[in-house]
Parts: structure tokens; sequence; C-alpha cells
């Protein structure tokens, strides 16, 4: 959690006696947790009764939304964060040398990237829109992938509602962040200042466009597909020096699972439409090298995609035994369940091999691009090798919104102070203060798509990987000790842990599954899913401080009962049964 969004909190919440009123379009809703019936279930109800012949038609689109000859700054403490007395504007050179022409507004409107205060000074990679859509008689869907730390719901519906989409008969677009740390701020968390939004409107305008445009692409190209499909792990059993990632927070589970999904044209197997690949990894290495100028990156989302659909070399991949032809098309990478630090980080001791085969220890660019190139060839040969061709594909989605209640003081503090990205609240009385029985409520949705033996289910956050997989017997461990400091004060109580059926189990009882997704941060951004056997609060100022132990989670997430508010309709949705 942003310690500059901490410190509002002190100072809003001292000025205001522990209470604040919520946004104008807060109201009372008659139900809140949970949900009776979904309100799309396709083929069946209104706008997309019928799967028609039962041809499966898929269409892809990308665009970028990088920023272009935006605002920047002299670092002049060299410190990778911006101080209001640093020059700001058009500027050249660096260090003593550099200088700056100030904007007519002197307002400095930056790209603002993730740790606050910190403004873009360069661009590493594009950062991206991509969209793959699949249409079946009168059902039309749509997944995009968009490169940014998160989205709110709000944002999400601009791009659903926006009328360059009207007219392709879309039933329901899926839209979720692939994590970059270092794309533009999308949040709002991260801004030049404390109480000052990090979403810039010419930043948040071009995401729109990319997405519109992507999605526009991806409908409008649809054509008859099959499918070419497998997964493999990505497991490093080494506790010295994994090459993939670590589950740096107690208990160590994980689902390293990479999906790939790749679509053809019926009776063109050597042509791709677009390919689906879905990974669970925090992408945020290249953030923490503090010795380059912050940069606006994809991480290693952009080499993974890159490489799928460029090909991977023997020199650029100790992965990579022969040269592997890229398959071409647009790749969508769908984000896993990264929950709990599931990530990459040197000092966590992942290390995975550069081209010429040497670890990279250090957190660059340079290792972001290892990890999306090594993924990326792993990609291709299982796909190569174990691919299964399936041309029987029956689409299917059902969806549901419920909401989860927001105990977080934080987050109340950044409604309050309107930082956030737009998102409604409901079921409290928003011209009372905000306290015990007055507690705002945030909508969520969650949606199940099947397309034929693939089974994806959204989630809304970073999800911990136990609440997708179960694994508390050490069975998602992969050689990984369970607890890893069991003198570590809140240890997670076993006894207290959810039993199965998990999110995974009853995703791979839907007829015909053989491949299970989670689509992580998709449908909306609500930080951390915690479940609530092992979450701890700080008993004097919960929120603001972590609890003794592993629990730095808790201060990002809404609450208690997120897995209770935002797990359990989960499973409710992938339980139902259309009559």
């Amino acid at each position: 959690m942003s310690q500059r969004l901490i410190l509002a909190a002190g100072v809003l919440l001292a000025a205001c006696g522990g209470g604040h009123h919520g946004p104008p379009d807060a109201m009372p809703d008659a139900q809140l947790e949970g949900f009776t019936t979904p309100d799309i279930v396709c083929p069946g109800g209104p706008g997309c009764a019928s799967s028609g012949d039962g041809v499966l038609k898929v269409g892809a689109g990308k665009r970028t939304y990088t920023p272009q000859n935006f605002e920047t700054y002299c670092d002049e403490n060299m410190d990778r964060q911006w101080q209001s007395d640093e020059p700001f504007g058009t500027c050249t050179g660096s260090g003593a040398s550099c200088s700056c022409v100030p904007p007519p507004n002197n307002t400095f409107d930056g790209v603002w990237l993730f740790g606050g205060s910190r403004a873009a000074e360069g661009v590493t990679s594009d950062v991206e829109a991509r969209a793959m859509a699949f249409v079946e008689g009168d059902m039309t869907f749509v997944i995009v992938y968009i490169d940014c730390i998160g989205l709110l719901a709000g944002d999400m519906d601009n791009i659903r509602n926006d009328p360059r989409l009207a007219g392709l008969n879309i039933d329901h677009v899926i839209i979720g962040a692939t994590h970059a740390h270092d794309a533009p701020d999308t949040v709002g968390l991260w801004g030049p200042s404390v109480a000052v939004s990090g979403r810039e409107p010419f930043v948040i305008q071009a995401m729109y466009d990319a997405a519109v445009g992507a999605i526009t692409d991806a409908v409008t190209t649809a054509q008859p597909a099959n499918m070419i499909i497998a997964k493999t792990q990505l497991v490093d059993t080494s506790t010295t020096a994994p090459e993939w990632n670590r589950d740096i927070r107690d208990p160590n589970i994980y689902d390293p699972t990479l999906t790939i999904a790749r679509f053809v044209p019926v009776g063109d197997a050597a042509t791709t439409i677009g390919t689906l690949v879905n990974w669970g990894d925090h992408p945020e290495v290249a953030h923490f090298d503090d010795s380059v100028p912050a940069s606006i990156t994809a991480h290693y989302p952009h080499w993974l995609r890159d490489h799928i659909e460029q090909g991977v070399l023997t020199t650029d991949s100790v992965y990579a035994k022969t040269n592997l032809a890229g398959l071409g098309g647009v790749t969508v990478f769908v984000q896993g369940a990264l929950g709990g630090q599931i990530g990459s980080l040197g000092d966590h001791g992942v290390a995975p091999p550069g081209p010429d085969g040497t670890p990279i220890q250090n957190d660059s660019s340079a290792k972001d691009q290892a990890i999306g190139t090594n993924v990326a060839a792993q990609a291709l040969n299982v796909l190569a090798s174990e691919g299964e061709t399936v041309t029987d594909l029956p689409l299917s989605m059902v969806s549901a919104t419920f909401a989860a209640e927001m105990d977080n003081t934080l987050f109340h503090v950044a409604f309050l102070v309107n930082i956030l990205g737009p998102h409604k609240l409901v079921g409290y009385d928003p011209s009372q203060p905000i306290d015990v029985g007055n507690e705002p409520w945030i909508p969520l949705r969650s949606t199940y798509l099947q397309i034929g033996p693939l089974g994806i289910v959204t989630v809304p956050g970073e999800l911990h990987p136990e609440l997708w997989v179960g694994g508390y017997d050490g069975s998602w461990s992969f050689g990984f000790n369970l607890i890893d400091n069991p003198t570590q004060p809140n240890q997670p109580d076993f006894s207290m842990a959810p039993q199965p059926p998990y999110m995974r189990d009853l995703v791979l009882a839907k007829p015909g599954v053989k491949y299970p997704v989670v689509a992580g941060l998709a449908e909306d951004y609500i930080g951390y899913i915690v479940p609530a056997y092992n979450y701890v609060l700080d008993p004097d100022n919960p929120y603001i401080n972590e609890a003794a132990g592993q629990h730095y989670e808790e201060t990002y997430s809404l609450g208690p009962k997120v897995e209770e508010h935002a797990i359990h309709p989960i499973l409710q949705l992938l339980q139902y049964q259309p009559n």
C-alpha cells in the first residue's frame, strides 16, 4: 500500500473525526452479499438465445496506448521520484546538464507510475490493449486485457458503453489488467503528491481508444476457427535460485500452470488468428531497478506476447533447443492467480537464465525480457509437442453481479479525495459518516466463459492461489516448504482453511472442461483477495500498519470478509445450472 495514501488517511481522518461521506452516486442497495440469479446466461438469455449452427468464430486485435511526447522532469537528486522543486516540462539532458521548458499551464502532466511521485522519463516497451472475440450463433463475447496495474469497474463500463462499439451486438466484454506495475497509473493511487490522482486524462482516453479499437478489430475479423490447446507447469524446485517465480508469503501454495490456446482458421492450421496465454506472475521486476530512470513498460508480458508471435531463437533462450517459429496472429496474455506475492524478484531468490544461460539475479528490464522470452519458449514447446486440436467448440457464458463490504479505511479515504478511477458504491447512507454499521459496499462481477474444453473464470483482483487450487496439504507447493517461516507470529491456521471443492475443482467439473483457467484482475480491481483463515490485521492501526508476520496484503484488501463476499459468490456462479 502506498505510504502516501497512508499519510493522507491520517490527515483526513483526523480532520473529519474518523468519518466521511461517500461519493455522490453511492446509495443503499436491496441485496448486497451474493446473488439470486446471473444477469447474463448464454445461450438461452435475451439477445443470445441460440448457438445457431454451432460454428465458433474467433477474431483478435491489438492497439497500443503508449503515451507520446509526454512531459518529463529533471531528477536532480537521482531518487527516481519527482519533488515539487524539480524542473518539469519538455526536458533535455540529464543530471547537472538537464534543463526543462515548463508547460504553458505550469502543471506537471506527466505519466505517473506505481510507487508515488514516479513520473516516467522514457519508454522501454509499448503498453497495449489486446482482445479476442468469440462468436457463435447470436452470441458474441470478448476478452480484452490491458497493460496496467488494474482497472476499476467504472473504466470498464466506459469502454463497454463506448458508442463506437454500438452495432457490434456484443453480449459481454470481459476486461482485465495484466498488472504491469510500470504501465501508466490507471487506478489513481500513485500521482505526483498525496491526495492527487495519478490518472491523467490524456492517458485514460488513449487507453479507452486502444481498448475500443482492439475490441472492434477482434469482433469484425471473427472467422470460423479451430483450437489447438496445451498446458504445462513451469516448476523449478530449486530453493536457492528458482528460474520462474516464488510464493513469498506463507503458505507456499501456487499454480504454476501455463495454458496456451491457439485459434486457427478452419482448414488452415498454418495461420494463427490469435493465441490466448494464461500464467500467474507479478509483472514488476524492472520497477525495482534503481540504477535507471523510471520508464514505461509492460514488463514480461510484452516479451511473452512478442516471442509467441515472432518466435524464439536458440540465442534468445536456453529453453529454445532449436529455433522456435512464431505463431503470428495476436497473442492475448491473461493474468493468473498471483496474490500472496507470486513473483520473480531477485531478493526472493528468483534468477531466470538470460540468453546465454547466465542467471539474472538483479531486477531489471533484462530480467523482464528473460522471463517473458523463457515463458514464450516453453509455451511454444508444449504447444508443438502436446497441442490438442479441437474442432467441436461449443460456446457459453454465465455472469453475475454481487457486492463486497469495504472495511479498509484507506480505500474510504481514496474514494473521499476522489483520486481513484470511477466506481459506484452501494449499501450505506452517504449522508452519514462511514463507521461500524455504515460501511460502503462495492458492486462486483464475475464471469464464467467456456470455449469447448477451455473453462475461464474471472476474479476481480489479485487472488491468493489457495482459493483457486486448495493445496493446504502441500500438494501445490512443488518441493517448497508449505511454511517457510514457522517462527513468525500470526501463522496460518489451517484448521480454518476452506474445504473443497475449490474454484479450480468446479471449473474442471464443468462438462467437457480439460483446461481450467483463472483470469485475474478481471471485471474489477479490489486489490488482494486474502483468504479468511490467514487474514490478520494490526490490532492498533488496521490497514495502516501490517500485522506482525507476513500480512502486507491485508493493508491492500477490502477487509476480513473479502473471501466470503468476493469468492463465495464465484463458487455459487460456478455451480449454477441453467434450467
